[in-house]
């Protein structure tokens, strides 16, 4: 007996349902990696990745020193410092503030530990007594925007200038030497073969990576700095999220000061001065603007490119005097890049 001509269509029909249904899914799985691809290239930290590897490639076959294990580590630790405070400045910039006093610090934090070892504090406290100094300058920062309502750069600008007071009068204009051999261990015993600067600037990336994507406290930065008003409307305190910001930036800073001065085994007055600029410069090339927009990687990509620059400068024999001026010239580059950005969302 034949079977049915009905129930043939019918399967029939099924299976081009099926099928198309199986396209349709693997069509729109295509079209979002499509997007996702064409979007990373078109944002501003896909463009930096992709700068930073032309530039590296170019730095490779103009030195054959850039490519050595030896120089590549040293580029590392040497960033870990700009990183550090990129990091802290990424999260203080997404408030739709910036934070002046990170330099300041980058050095007081070394010259508060640097008097404690020699006065006889054992090594940890005195550790923590630098790290506690980066802590208060960002809590004071914060308060002083929170609650008195000034102006982050002429509150930052106050306490990076306090800051750098307190440093002068600490060192009377001379370096501190003479530190116990177990602070710099610190710095000279390897982690995984890797120097722990390094090790430091790796974590300190991730953890504001991680923290930006998943800490509810962290990711409410994005909306207290695209508008501190709707932030208040949704139940943010405001208030707390903006200094958690500034207190996590100022202990980055002392963090990276503190990593300084046991690589150095000494503590600087000069320590740190210039810093605040190269952690904004850092963070703008990546795409970091005023008020809830960037991330930790496009600051990160951001200090990789001024490391490579300032890298390259060594390499290749030109005086260490254009580094200023190049850092400078990124920076400007950097804000009209921002400029533009942001005057063509305005249009669309």
């Amino acid at each position: 007996m034949n079977a049915p001509r009905g129930g043939t269509s019918q399967a029939a029909d099924g299976e081009d349902t099926a099928v198309g249904v199986a396209g349709e899914r693997g069509h729109g799985r295509r079209q979002r990696v499509a997007k996702w691809i064409s979007g990373w290239g078109n944002t501003q930290v896909g463009v930096l990745a992709v700068i930073d590897l032309l530039f590296a490639l170019v730095l490779s076959f103009s030195s054959p020193v850039f490519l050595t294990s030896a120089n590549l580590l040293a580029v590392g630790v040497a960033m870990a410092g700009n990183v550090l405070a990129s990091m802290g400045q990424t999260l203080v910039l997404l408030t739709g503030g910036f934070d002046l006093a990170l330099g300041s610090s980058y050095g007081l934090a070394g010259v508060i530990t640097a008097h404690a070892l020699l006065r006889g504090v054992p090594l940890w406290p005195s550790v923590v007594l630098g790290l506690l100094s980066g802590v208060l300058i960002g809590w004071v920062n914060g308060l002083i925007v929170t609650k008195l309502e000034i102006n982050p750069f002429i509150a930052t600008l106050g306490t990076m200038t306090v800051g750098r007071g307190a440093i002068n009068i600490l060192t009377r204009g001379y370096s501190i030497s003479g530190l116990p051999e177990s602070f710099m261990k610190l710095v000279h015993t390897r982690v995984l073969g890797l120097p722990p600067s390094f090790v430091f600037m790796l974590l300190a990336f991730v953890l504001t990576d991680l923290l930006l994507r998943y800490w509810r406290p962290a990711r409410q930065i994005y909306y207290l700095g695209g508008s501190p008003d709707y932030a208040r409307l949704i139940g943010i305190n405001v208030d707390r999220t903006c200094i958690l910001a500034y207190v996590i930036s100022g202990a980055f800073g002392a963090l990276g000061g503190l990593l300084f001065t046991a690589r150095t085994g000494a503590a600087s007055q000069q320590a740190g001065i210039g810093l605040e600029m190269m952690a904004l410069v850092a963070p703008f090339l990546g795409g970091v603007g005023f008020g809830g927009e960037g991330s930790a990687l496009g600051a990160f990509l951001g200090a990789i490119l001024i490391a490579l620059v300032v890298n390259a400068i060594q390499l290749l024999g030109i005086a260490v005097l254009w580094q200023n001026v190049v850092i400078g010239l990124f920076l400007i580059g950097a804000a009209l890049v921002g400029v533009t950005r942001v005057r063509r969302a305005s249009r669309r």
